[in-house]
């Protein structure tokens, strides 16, 4: 493919894994090529700490347009996207996209208690309802994930949040449409000290308290 008139997408995650996923739900057997809508793109993926890759920023810079992904919205995974979401230069002309990425028939999403950091499943039909943390028995409300990830991230409107399905291409290709469309035309803080082996024992299912059932 010619380089002339390609869009130069970068998807930026996390896990490298990630970003690969979507590049070959966008590209196929093409790699980092593709046509979407009759217009020629370029994906590339940059994945990891911004602080350990030397070339973090120059790459940024180089793109027309970027997506951010995440597949989950525990509290270390929300700390390493806030630190590369501030590594994106306010400057930058370039649209970025923020993407939550479920597997097909997923209906719930992983994130952390408020409270003591506990990793938690939440399913999308709770949201709004009062939850409670199995392991320090906290209250809190639980938050719809795209809502949520956008007010951890502290995301201005002019952002747009979307949700897409690994291993699905016509997801993958609707973010791509929505980027080329924009490229040619609060955190919470837990109330007490966050306890490591919390943070790293397996994922739990909230609990809903029985008064809003």
């Amino acid at each position: 493919m010619s380089e002339t008139n390609v869009t130069s997408i970068l998807a930026i995650s996390v896990q490298e894994d990630l970003g690969l996923q979507f590049m070959q739900d966008v590209c196929g057997d093409q790699q980092h090529e593709a046509v979407i809508h009759h217009t020629p793109v370029h994906i590339d993926v940059l994945a990891g700490d911004p602080r350990l890759n030397v070339e973090w920023d120059d790459t940024i810079k180089k793109a027309q347009a970027l997506v951010l992904l995440t597949r989950f919205l525990d509290i270390i995974t929300l700390d390493k996207l806030r630190a590369i979401y501030r590594r994106i230069p306010g400057e930058s002309e370039a649209p970025i996209m923020v993407l939550s990425v479920r597997e097909k028939d997923e209906a719930d999403f992983k994130m952390s208690c408020p409270v003591c950091g506990q990793k938690l499943w939440v399913r999308d039909s709770d949201a709004g309802k009062r939850g409670r943390c199995p392991n320090c028995k906290k209250a809190f409300t639980l938050p719809e994930q795209i809502g949520h990830l956008r007010a951890q991230l502290a995301l201005p409107d002019s952002v747009d949040v979307l949700r897409s399905v690994q291993g699905d291409k016509k997801s993958a290709e609707t973010v791509i449409t929505k980027l080329l469309e924009k490229t040619n035309g609060g955190i919470i803080e837990p109330s007490t000290r966050l306890d490591e082996n919390v943070l790293k024992q397996s994922t739990i299912r909230v609990q809903i308290n029985p008064d809003d059932m």
